[in-house]
């Protein structure tokens, strides 16, 4: 039987009153916040019937506030990635973002959503049970422009977890967001990703350039970023390819989904017998290795990132398949993530 829990998780440096939500079946318990839609908590069993949480997190709300920019299991937006120079093109008209990040602007900085205290409001359908956060993003709010109405919807339903994202603006602009949380299938993260293998159907990547922006669309004809086959997250740390090192060794590229598959990728832990399958209604996931982890889990490569989104600063990157919303075209997105045993 499906349930829901609202219960304090403290105060902010505001004063306001943070609550984590639990969202709890036979097959799995998430716990989020209405402070930035943070994921704190995915508790799966691993072959052996152990339960263990599967995401990382901080234990107090003080480190949440005090680490916004690794965004720990949040809501990013309104942009997630790499905007190149701050510049936001709309119909021609250039709107100056700020700069966080080797010159860029960086998931939304310095309004990042995961910053952001959300609305929360539950439902329960039989076996399926919902939390809606809701939160209007006021107009220039981090330099984009118009009064966007966002909600983002997590439900539980047996072993899946589904988020999905709507943004209604009251003018033409543009948004992509995208969920921040790192994975880790050891359960309590008591290992590395190392060992864990991932497989996604993607028969393209985008390399990047010494900042991290889009540089050109790629066939995954090496072996590094070939992963329709699966690929122990280990072979591709310890690669000396150039596109590795320049992300601190590791992986912060986005891989282009075939949409060849009912699923876009798979990742499993052998040693735990916890297994993941994602599937979006996006055209990409920036997969994400957690380079700099050791500023605050002391260790990096210790969860990765499936940040399901749009073309990375596809206004200036690939304009050809940029999309701008409006309050007749409002903002969609979709992701699944199904836990399961082998």
């Amino acid at each position: 039987m499906a349930v829901i829990k609202r219960n304090f998780f403290g105060k902010l440096k505001t004063g306001e009153e943070v609550f984590a939500y639990s969202l709890k079946d036979d097959d799995l318990e998430v716990e989020i916040l209405d402070y930035g839609g943070i994921i704190r908590k995915i508790l799966t069993k691993d072959r052996k019937g152990n339960v263990e949480n599967v995401v990382l997190n901080f234990e107090t709300l003080e480190e949440y506030e005090d680490n916004p920019s690794y965004h720990v299991g949040g809501i990013v937006g309104r942009n997630a990635g790499r905007i190149a120079n701050g510049q936001l093109n709309i119909q021609g008209e250039i709107y100056q973002l700020e700069l966080n990040n080797n010159g860029n602007n960086l998931h939304g900085y310095p309004d990042y959503f995961v910053t952001k205290l959300w609305r929360g409001a539950t439902i329960i359908q039989g076996d399926r049970v919902k939390l809606i956060l809701t939160r209007s993003s006021p107009h220039m709010e981090g330099n984009f422009p118009g009064k966007v109405d966002f909600k983002v919807i997590y439900t539980l339903e047996k072993n899946e977890l589904t988020v999905e994202y709507e943004g209604i603006p009251d003018r033409e602009t543009y948004m992509n967001l995208a969920n921040h949380t790192y994975f880790n299938l050891s359960g309590d993260a008591k290992e590395d990703i190392g060992n864990q293998k991932i497989q996604l159907y993607c028969d393209e990547y985008i390399q990047v350039d010494e900042r991290t922006l889009p540089k050109i669309i790629s066939n995954v004809d090496s072996k590094i970023f070939d992963l329709r086959n699966g690929v122990k997250f280990k072979d591709i740390l310890n690669s000396q390819d150039e596109q590795i090192k320049i992300v601190n060794g590791g992986l912060d590229h986005p891989f282009i989904l075939s949409k060849k598959e009912n699923i876009d990728g798979i990742i499993e832990d052998e040693k735990s017998g916890r297994g993941l399958k994602i599937k979006t209604n996006q055209p990409v996931v920036v997969l994400y290795t957690g380079n700099y982890l050791e500023d605050i889990f002391k260790k990096n490569h210790l969860g990765f990132c499936l940040e399901m989104q749009d073309y990375p600063d596809v206004l200036q990157f690939y304009d050809e398949k940029s999309k701008l919303y409006s309050e007749k075209d409002k903002y969609y997105s979709k992701s699944q993530y199904t836990f399961y045993n082998f």
